[in-house]
């Protein structure tokens, strides 16, 4: 439990140093307006004495006119106070929500790849988006419901003392009765708050799976079997909602009881004064009205409470990405930047392992400066992280990887990656225009350079047959494309980039042979002048490569061109023929 208050205390003095303070100013300004609002209401109270007494009771005329004006005075000054500080509340929790935003998809911006493929998307837009909605509403309502009420409850218990100190007493020992279910009932919310959120963050990883992968549902005809997945974490999730309502809403009842007990002693306490005339109508009047405005923002207190939890279970999990990220972050980028002359890569006695399985074992090779050099092996063999390596999407590898005699460890890792093009076999696009997916490549590109480079990856040729040209938008992932025509988008993308160094991953491997042939024209107006690395799934499209590298349980076992690797390489004699027969059926 002590573990617990410490987290809980972590928290609120993070969110109060980092970033509630920054905006003090607007705090303050709040404040001030916050002790007027607060102070009309404890006025509105004060009126009913002489409003009674004075008007009522000894026919004074002159203060029937001044006690009305009075009112619609306070009133007003009430009302633009309270619009002063809800506004500048409001837009200081914004400030913060778009701040706290801001860093956690920036820190997700530099988290490595591990990372992501230990985590689940829905989780992590959970965070962004509903985590943060909590907090905002947690912020607005605390720090403008705390301050306010507790001020509105200042300036009337402060009337109520003035009236008269004794009935004050006997009237508010009652409410002290309220603070242990109060806090009960908020460390019950926030336990259940935190748990509602990991089921919201299941159920966007059970919804984006389901829609990213439609056309396997329906290809598989699991539309039910996904129907019943979902329908059952919405269920969850209601559970937990309905178990929030039943353990929130039985505060309400106990502070109407509340309430209700300490204004019952207070009419015959104070109807008792009246009478034995110890205390005047006016003064009962302007009593019971401060009492009876009183329960209101006590009642509110109480309810804050769950706001507050709501939000700190809301918090903790942000930060938790925020602080849990920081050994998944890869490494600063600092000003050593790598400069590349020629473009030649080597890679030394690598041995790399993931999650305990070792990939590559003490691997060397060297990709000559403005050669292509094919990489072909059986699937798991190690091709891809080679790719990944080199990218520096791994770092925890043993050996060097160099570029022109130069050990990339010690550089940025944005000059890195700003000096090597990729193209893969999964295309990725983006939900926008063909131009911006090819403009991706390079954002400074003029009109020119990308309407060239879409030329020379043949993307002009199904282009101008759409009505809005480069201007056409993809959709998701590009899925009003063909699987060629994504394919050479990318290698448009990859053309702007005009990277010295070209990573070829599989490029054509998804594809038919017709389109591949046409996709390979592309690929080789790619390849002219830079040093390329071709992981090939098929042999025919690294045949004339400078020099074949043949990978096998992460070790190179032969290398050589494609004709002296068929005589002395048993793995490649085999693809090839394995390739033979695939054609020849």
């Amino acid at each position: 439990m002590s573990k617990k208050i410490n987290i809980n205390k972590k928290v609120v003095k993070r969110l109060i140093n980092n970033y509630i303070l920054n905006y003090k100013l607007n705090i303050l300004f709040a404040l001030l307006m916050m002790m007027v609002s607060a102070g009309a209401t404890g006025l509105h109270a004060w009126l009913v004495r002489p409003a009674l007494d004075e008007v009522l009771i000894k026919g004074d005329k002159q203060m029937l006119l001044i006690i009305p004006l009075a009112i619609i005075l306070t009133t007003l000054c009430k009302g633009v106070a309270t619009y002063l500080h809800s506004f500048q509340m409001s837009k200081v929790a914004h400030n913060i929500i778009s701040t706290l935003q801001s860093q956690m998809f920036e820190k997700l911006m530099y988290l490595n790849i591990k990372f992501y493929n230990d985590s689940k998307s829905g989780n992590l837009i959970s965070r962004l988006i509903n985590d943060t909605y909590f907090l905002r509403m947690a912020i607005v309502k605390t720090v403008t419901g705390v301050i306010k009420d507790v001020l509105v409850i200042i300036f009337l218990l402060g009337n109520m003392f003035y009236q008269s100190w004794e009935l004050t007493i006997f009237a508010f020992f009652a409410f002290p009765l309220a603070l242990w279910p109060i806090k009960k009932i908020g460390k019950s919310i926030r336990k259940i708050t935190y748990t509602i959120q990991n089921e919201i963050a299941k159920f966007s990883n059970v919804l984006g799976e389901s829609i990213r992968g439609i056309r396997q549902v329906k290809a598989y005809n699991r539309e039910n079997f996904e129907k019943n997945k979902a329908i059952n974490t919405i269920n969850q999730i209601k559970n937990y909602f309905i178990k929030s309502a039943f353990i929130s809403n039985r505060l309400s009842p106990i502070m109407e009881f509340i309430g209700s007990l300490a204004i019952a002693i207070s009419i015959y306490i104070g109807g008792t004064f009246v009478l034995n005339e110890t205390m005047t109508t006016g003064q009962f009047m302007s009593f019971l009205v401060s009492l009876l405005l009183a329960y209101q923002p006590v009642k509110a207190l109480g309810n804050l409470n769950i706001s507050v939890q709501e939000g700190l279970a809301g918090a903790e999990r942000i930060f938790q990405l925020m602080d849990d990220g920081e050994n998944s972050l890869e490494r600063k980028n600092n000003n050593n930047n790598i400069k590349i002359t020629k473009g030649k890569l080597e890679i030394k006695n690598i041995s790399f392992s993931y999650q305990d399985k070792n990939i590559l074992n003490d691997l060397s090779m060297i990709i000559p400066a403005g050669k292509q050099v094919g990489l072909v092996g059986l699937s798991g063999s190690g091709k891809s992280t080679i790719i990944n390596l080199l990218l520096q999407f791994f770092e925890n590898y043993k050996g060097q990887i160099l570029i022109d005699d130069q050990d990339i460890s010690i550089f940025s890792i944005e000059s890195i990656r700003k000096n090597i093009g990729l193209v893969t076999q999964d295309t990725v696009l983006f939900n926008d225009t063909i131009e911006s997916n090819i403009k991706y490549g390079n954002l400074n590109a003029s009109k020119d350079e990308i309407e060239n480079a879409a030329n020379q990856a043949g993307v002009l040729e199904f282009v101008n047959s759409l009505p809005k040209k480069l201007q056409t938008i993809v959709g998701e992932s590009g899925i009003k494309l063909s699987g060629g025509q994504k394919q050479r988008i990318a290698i448009a993308r990859a053309l702007l980039k005009n990277a010295p160094i070209l990573l070829l991953d599989e490029a054509t491997s998804s594809l038919d042979n017709l389109t591949e042939r046409k996709v390979q024209e592309s690929i080789n107006e790619l390849m002219k002048d830079r040093t390329s690395l071709i992981i090939a799934h098929r042999l025919s499209t690294i045949k004339k490569a400078d020099l074949i590298y043949v990978l096998d349980k992460g070790k190179i076992i032969d290398s050589g061109s494609h004709e002296e690797l068929i005589d002395s390489c048993d793995l490649y004699s085999q693809l090839n023929l394995k390739e033979k027969l695939e054609n020849a059926n």
